[in-house]
């Protein structure tokens, strides 16, 4: 059990449901693995316990992530706004997963203000805003995955797990924490990825659906990547990549196909501040990561309107994608020191 998990929470949340007949649960735009692994979870564990659960997304999600159970129930805002915006105002509770302010979810920000339903946040990202009836905010855990064990065992037992859940939680520890490679230095994280493998997740099925069935396409985009497009800075242990609409496209790309692109350079020897520019329609999309104690999250939020975790963040950028290269290397000559000292 989480020590810092707040008792008090616990038992108010209880008690809201008790209560509650219609309950909403929903996660931050462009879902990924601990955002979907976290809410399916949840989805699985109310359904256990009796309720009917909703699970709704601002929009859809890789297709490396499809086959995560539950995911054929999700309610996408992108394809059906009006059922969502009706589904959202007439909860008891709305669970706000892997999200810490109402603007992570894009377009749904207004009717989750409007909805005057218990908003329950669970979330492992620092400095949540206080729009929130019941906070689990707990930045030591590995994700949100993780933190939805951790409360639902708490508020029940760990028989409201079922394999399903499991399966569905797993995956978010797993795809948060790069495959245990970072971000899970606590021995707790082990423990509850143990006892969801003793909830019948087969780890060996769960790693190659996520992790080996790219398409060729894809592929061709990673070697591309690496090859031409990766940029390393020896002289300040940082790197980027920087994706074109047009290579993107030439690519095929689809949804999810850059995902973990960010994490590439640090594999080069001395990397510790590693950065990808996807160029979208009318914006750059930043994502950032470090190793050691160098804060990107800071970084994120000086520069690019965002926010995240010491060593992982992202945001955006409005100006040109030369324009934001040209700024990671004014970036990167700020921060010299802090990059040479890791």
């Amino acid at each position: 059990m989480l020590k810092t998990l707040s008792a008090e929470n616990i038992e108010k949340l209880r008690n809201l449901l008790q209560t509650a007949e219609q309950v909403v649960i929903t996660t931050h735009h462009n879902p990924d693995g601990d955002a979907l692994g976290s809410a399916l979870g949840l989805y699985h564990i109310l359904k256990n316990k009796g309720y009917s659960p909703v699970v709704v997304t601002t929009n859809s999600f890789p297709d490396s992530l499809g086959w995560i159970p539950g995911t054929d129930s999700i309610v996408k805002f992108s394809h059906q706004a009006e059922l969502v915006n009706e589904l959202v105002l007439k909860a008891d509770i709305v669970f706000c997963l892997d999200f810490n302010a109402y603007n992570r979810t894009e377009k749904m920000a207004d009717v989750l203000a409007s909805s005057t339903g218990t908003k329950v946040l669970i979330d492992h990202h620092p400095f949540p805003e206080s729009a929130f009836g019941i906070q689990f905010s707990e930045t030591e855990v590995s994700s949100t995955a993780e933190l939805v064990f951790e409360v639902f065992t708490s508020l029940w037992d760990e028989g409201a797990v079922d394999t399903s859940a499991a399966i569905c939680l797993y995956t978010g520890i797993m795809t948060d924490t790069g495959s245990f490679s970072y971000a899970c230095n606590r021995g707790r994280t082990f423990e509850v990825a143990g006892k969801l493998v003793g909830k019948g997740v087969k780890v060996d099925n769960v790693q190659s659906a996520v992790y080996n069935n790219f398409s060729v396409e894809r592929m061709r985009l990673y070697g591309f990547s690496l090859a031409e497009k990766m940029k390393v800075f020896p002289e300040y242990n940082a790197a980027y990549i920087a994706l074109t609409k047009d290579e993107l496209t030439r690519f095929s790309h689809k949804m999810g196909d850059t995902e973990g692109f960010v994490n590439l350079p640090l594999s080069v020897k001395g990397v510790v501040f590693s950065a990808l520019f996807i160029e979208n329609e009318g914006l750059i999309k930043v994502s950032l990561r470090s190793r050691g104690s160098f804060p990107v999250n800071k970084v994120s939020k000086e520069f690019f309107n965002g926010g995240g975790h010491t060593n992982a963040a992202g945001g955006k950028s409005f100006a040109t994608l030369a324009e934001t290269e040209a700024l990671f290397t004014n970036i990167i000559e700020k921060y010299k020191n802090e990059l040479l000292s890791e």
